[in-house]
């Protein structure tokens, strides 16, 4: 429960299809009567039930706040994976939350099934009792699947009870597609006699079927009676509507609230059943039934001439996201007519381009806001799982579900986003995998590019720094010093070139090892570069001798006094002597500023201290 508010966590894919949406906007609707409000977490493709190479895109059901929920809804046949319906049951019974399934059975679940027999033995009565058919000849779907078998029995029993005698020749098999269908539908034209009617298992067959025979030259249903079966949208805006049979979102819808309220005060599972209702229409010689089509070929033009439009738009926000600077991600160019009412949150290890976030065992389990249409602030601002999304309270009040949909680039979840459209909009509901997809595209491609990055300025340092001290190579300092130059007010202000020489490396080198003598130089490296101001340019100058150079302002005396002192420091822990001579020179810099001349002065005073330094080790 959240502020009063009960929740209902819907788990489904494809929320535009037709009939999910109309399911969705009655339960919607439903719930919102009895205090109830619908979180939807939706995935935009099909896993086919191949559940050895489940999609990532399954992240979404991880999001499912389980301690704030009062019952989690499982459309099977449309998640359609039973390695991701069984995580989803068994996260809900580790916090004993109760799990509903929408056609499917797991044990220990309250359980609503079509009664798809009962529905397609209507069409079949309709058909062979009502038109008084013939020649009668069944389209099955797959052959050995279950519900292809259980409509081939009711359209045996149909026959029997109406005194006409079955044989294998009145069935076909279109595996319940489209080319299948129409395959089979020509091999029955082949035949001396055809059938006066073909009752198909699913409407997609039935409206190809009618297609293959149209154009034979034959008429539907003049010359050949179709049906069909599941109520697709197709099938009423196809001419001739098919005859069909489809479960009734308004019964569905209330069939889930009986079960809530049953579940409120019960805990043992419960079986539910729903029955398609039978719609006649012309493919079988009946009056056209208009009940859905206007309202559908209206999304339909809709949605086809506002898609090339849109399409240009995602365009514009995958592109922007994608090439944005490092570390602005540009969640401004997120901001469209398109993205309103939704917010964007993305894992916080997508900002650290030092690790391949695609490839590598990234375990950050922190998040950030990267967009949010409520807020007019285009900032990126720390994500507090507890409050689900922002301005929760606000939407809640509203009473229409939240859909949730998980990013993913490279078969990764990057994150997810939270739509939260303030009507029951078709059109809406199809744009959300679209900006799903624009979306997770543009970030993920910026976290991409943002390692190439990474990779390749690590390249560059490999070429351009001393890979034992880190300092710069002669040609790297040699441009470094060009481009100090350029800075404005560099030039004019002292320039200071303190030159360093480490002592007696040979003799460490023939006691302790080359190992201990490169220890040596880094030692005597970090001291110089701890004991110089931030912006020194530091460069390894030869096997032993290291230069620092010095824009403005600065006390040698106290910079040759700290590297001496951490050099003592470090030899007691070193265990052997590790010392420097140090030469500086001080001077102004200008334009033409001989460097080298400089840096001459500088060495010369530096062998004065290595002469006075020959008896120390």
């Amino acid at each position: 429960m959240i502020n009063g508010k009960k929740i209902i966590a819907l788990c489904t894919s494809r929320i535009y299809d037709t009939q999910n949406f109309g399911f969705i906007e009655s339960l919607g609707k439903a719930l919102k009567s009895i205090n109830y409000r619908l979180f939807i977490y939706a995935l935009n493709s099909d896993l086919y039930w191949v559940d050895n190479d489940v999609h990532n895109e399954t992240y979404v059901f991880d999001l499912i706040p389980y301690d704030k929920i009062e019952a989690v809804i499982i459309m099977d046949e449309k998640i359609k994976s039973t390695d991701v319906a069984k995580r989803i049951i068994a996260n809900a019974q580790k916090h004993s939350v109760p799990a509903i399934i929408i056609d499917g059975s797991y044990e220990g679940t309250t359980q609503i099934h079509f009664a798809y027999s009962e529905g397609f033995e209507k069409v079949v009565r309709h058909i062979i009792e009502h038109h008084k058919v013939k020649n009668p000849h069944f389209m099955a779907g797959y052959k050995d699947n279950k519900f292809s078998d259980e409509r081939i029995e009711v359209f045996k029993k149909v026959l029997h009870e109406n005194g006409r005698t079955f044989n294998d020749s009145m069935i076909s098999y279109g595996d319940f597609w489209a080319d299948p269908s129409r395959q089979a539908t020509r091999e029955l034209l082949k035949r001396e006699t055809i059938p006066d009617a073909i009752i198909c298992a699913n409407d997609i067959m039935a409206i190809n079927v009618c297609d293959v025979l149209i154009s034979s030259g034959l008429s539907v249903p003049d010359d050949v009676i179709v049906s069909g079966f599941d109520g697709l949208e197709e099938a009423f805006i196809f001419h001739p509507g098919i005859t069909t049979a489809s479960c009734d979102n308004v019964d569905l819808s209330e069939t889930v609230c009986k079960a809530l309220r049953y579940l409120e005060n019960n805990t043992d599972p419960k079986n539910y059943y729903v029955t398609p209702k039978f719609i006649q229409n012309e493919s079988c010689g009946c009056p056209k039934n208009i009940t859905y089509k206007n309202s559908i070929v209206t999304k339909l033009n809709d949605r086809f001439y506002r898609y090339q439009d849109d399409i240009r738009v995602l365009h514009d926000i995958t592109t922007k996201l994608f090439s944005a600077k490092a570390e602005e991600l540009c969640v401004s160019s997120i901001r469209t007519s398109l993205t309103q009412n939704m917010c964007c949150i993305i894992n916080n290890a997508c900002f650290s381009h030092d690790k391949n976030f695609f490839l590598d065992d990234i375990n950050d389990t922190n998040f950030s806001i990267v967009y949010n249409s409520y807020s007019e602030e285009d900032k990126i601002t720390p994500y507090d799982n507890s409050k689900i999304i922002p301005n929760l309270d606000e939407i809640l009040n509203k009473g229409y579900p939240l859909i949730f949909n998980c990013m993913d680039y490279m078969n990764k979840p990057i994150g997810f986003i939270c739509y939260s459209f303030e009507k029951y909009d078709i059109v809406e509901y199809t744009k959300t995998p679209s900006i799903t997809d624009a979306i997770s595209m543009g970030i993920g491609g910026y976290v991409n590019l943002q390692y190439q990055h990474f990779l390749m300025n690590k390249v560059q340092e490999m070429y351009k720094n001393d890979a034992l001290t880190g300092f710069f190579n002669r040609l790297a300092f040699q441009s470094a010093f060009d481009e100090l130059k350029s800075i404005p007010g560099a030039v004019g202000k002292p320039l200071t070139i303190i030159m360093q020489d480490l002592d007696k490396l040979k003799i460490i080198n023939d006691s302790y090892g080359h190992t201990e003598g490169d220890k040596a130089i880094s030692t005597a490296a970090r001291a110089l570069k701890d004991a110089c101001p931030e912006n020194t340019l530091l460069v390894r100058f030869g096997g032993d001798e290291m230069l620092a150079l010095i824009s403005g302002l600065s006390n040698n005396a106290e910079i040759i006094h700290n590297i001496q002192n951490t050099l003592k420091e470090e030899s007691r822990k070193l265990g052997y002597n590790v010392s420097v001579s140090i030469g500086t020179y001080t001077t102004i810099l200008t334009k033409d500023l001989n460097l080298d001349q400089i840096i001459v002065l500088a060495d010369q005073q530096m062998y004065k201290m290595k002469k006075n330094n020959e008896g120390i080790f």
